[in-house]
């Protein structure tokens, strides 16, 4: 325990503040690793807070300010850890959770390159329940009725069915036959939602959304399905 302690201890975090208009305070400060953290629990490092330095007068100062797509990388980072405690606490095993991996391949001679947020594996009872996860912060194609950025994922994911190459892919070894995962939707924007599961029933994919904070409460119902 006083490992542990002095461990923590020693850490070292990167803050940062989203922009925010004068007069009205600060918004709540985002917190990542800094390269000693990742050293301390032997993980890889990413920097996740941009540093920029400056000089005046001969010293040199540091700003510190967040990247654009902060906001979906907290909601997935959300996603890992509401995954995390589930698992704990209901006896399950994170078989895999993979970032953005690059599918790239040709339908009709089109490139095609999908990159799922999230790909999850977890054990259950026995069984495994694997599903493609899609994290929507509601911010591109906000004007749009119809987000064409969600349409085309959707197209891609049926065109990656169609291609038949993932039935190379890693997870088959936990199945006897083939099986293409479901594909999760998790928004932001509740309005999203039947958006997503309307077309992913045009579309012919496996797929349905929920907000976020129905994720757990979804993913619940889903693997009861699965044990059934």
């Amino acid at each position: 325990n006083r490992a542990i302690k002095k461990m923590y201890k020693s850490m070292i975090f990167d803050k940062a503040h989203e922009k925010q208009e004068i007069g009205k305070g600060s918004n709540p400060a985002i917190i990542a690793p800094d390269r000693a953290s990742s050293v301390l629990l032997g993980v890889s490092h990413k920097r996740r807070i941009i540093h920029k330095t400056t000089k005046h007068n001969g010293q040199e100062y540091i700003s510190r300010s967040l990247p654009s797509n902060y906001r979906h990388i907290q909601g997935v980072n959300r996603l890992e850890v509401e995954t995390i405690l589930y698992c704990q606490d209901r006896g399950f095993e994170v078989l895999e959770w993979k970032l953005e991996q690059i599918k790239a391949f040709f339908y009709n001679e089109d490139k095609i390159v999908l990159i799922p947020d999230i790909l999850v594996a977890l054990r259950i009872d026995g069984r495994v329940f694997v599903a493609f996860i899609e994290y929507d912060t509601g911010s591109e194609g906000i004007r749009e009725i119809e987000p064409i950025v969600i349409r085309d994922k959707i197209i891609k994911y049926k065109r990656y069915k169609a291609s038949k190459l993932w039935h190379e892919e890693e997870w088959q070894s936990y199945f006897d036959g083939v099986v293409f995962p479901m594909v999760l939707f998790v928004t932001e924007d509740s309005k999203r939602v039947q958006f997503w599961n309307r077309k992913c029933k045009e579309y012919g994919v496996v797929g349905i959304g929920m907000v976020t904070e129905k994720y757990v409460d979804v993913l619940d119902r889903l693997i009861e399905v699965a044990r059934k």
